[in-house]
């Protein structure tokens, strides 16, 4: 009986050890898969995020750079005109430079005043950099994956800097022909070549200027003369310039497959 009873005891003990075992290998599976499960879930949302923000900086750069698109095709059309005038006024004021140092100038006083009111008409060229100063205060250059883009446009930018400080040497330039003017164009005479809507007028009354020394009258030649070839010289830096800024364009309708 006794016997029995232990052989029945000794059956239990095999048959517990082994549910056991066959729990212990089911629940280690168990625990794997749901690891593994867990796993496949952060690492896929890990990769729907990347992809999600991949497509956000995508669409930010596209609009970035078509804004960069429209900014360049403004400083082409402000470019234009500013080469325009430069040229046209340069040839001006070679013209009133002869005038006022030729024999004759008694006979020219209407045209020599008209141009002289002129010196002081100006028109500066005005960089359309709203883009790129939203790029380089956001810190947003580097949205930019054509690095051979953003080194094209920071060179563009350098080059329009040295335009802008061409054009502020004008200025003290005509500061200088300003303060001579007294010395040489009557106040008055020169003030009635501009009407009340500020159009230049021609006058008909022939007026004179107010010294015949031909020192200071030559001092004033030359610095007209000197902001003739300032003038002209910038110009020419504006061409430049438009070139870049054309190329520019190509390069980033060319990078960016843009039609």
């Amino acid at each position: 009986m006794e016997e029995n009873q232990e052989i029945a005891e000794s059956g239990k003990d095999i048959s517990n050890i082994e549910m056991i075992s066959s729990l212990k290998k089911k629940n280690w599976k168990s625990y794997f898969k749901e690891f593994f499960m867990l796993f496949l879930a952060v690492f896929c949302g890990f990769l729907a995020e990347n992809y999600r923000e991949s497509l956000s900086a995508k669409k930010i750069e596209k609009e970035y750079i078509l804004s960069l698109i429209e900014d360049l095709k403004t400083d082409t059309t402000n470019l234009s005109w500013y080469i325009s005038f430069r040229k046209e006024k340069s040839v001006l004021m070679d013209s009133l430079a002869g005038m006022i140092l030729s024999e004759e100038r008694s006979l020219l006083g209407n045209q020599i005043y008209f141009l002289a009111r002129q010196v002081f008409n100006d028109q500066s060229f005005f960089y359309s950099d709203g883009t790129i100063q939203q790029l380089k205060n956001a810190g947003n250059l580097r949205l930019l994956r054509k690095r051979n883009v953003v080194n094209e446009l920071l060179t563009y930018e350098k080059k329009v800097k040295v335009l802008e400080e061409w054009d502020e040497n004008d200025n003290r330039t005509k500061s200088t022909f300003r303060e001579m003017g007294g010395k040489v164009f009557h106040s008055a005479e020169l003030n009635a070549t501009m009407d009340s809507e500020m159009r230049f007028v021609m006058p008909t009354s022939n007026p004179q200027l107010i010294t015949t020394d031909f020192g200071v009258i030559n001092e004033i030649a030359f610095q007209i003369h000197y902001l003739s070839k300032m003038t002209k010289g910038n110009s020419l830096r504006a061409e430049s310039l438009k070139s870049d800024a054309a190329r520019l364009l190509e390069l980033i309708h060319s990078e960016y497959k843009i039609d």
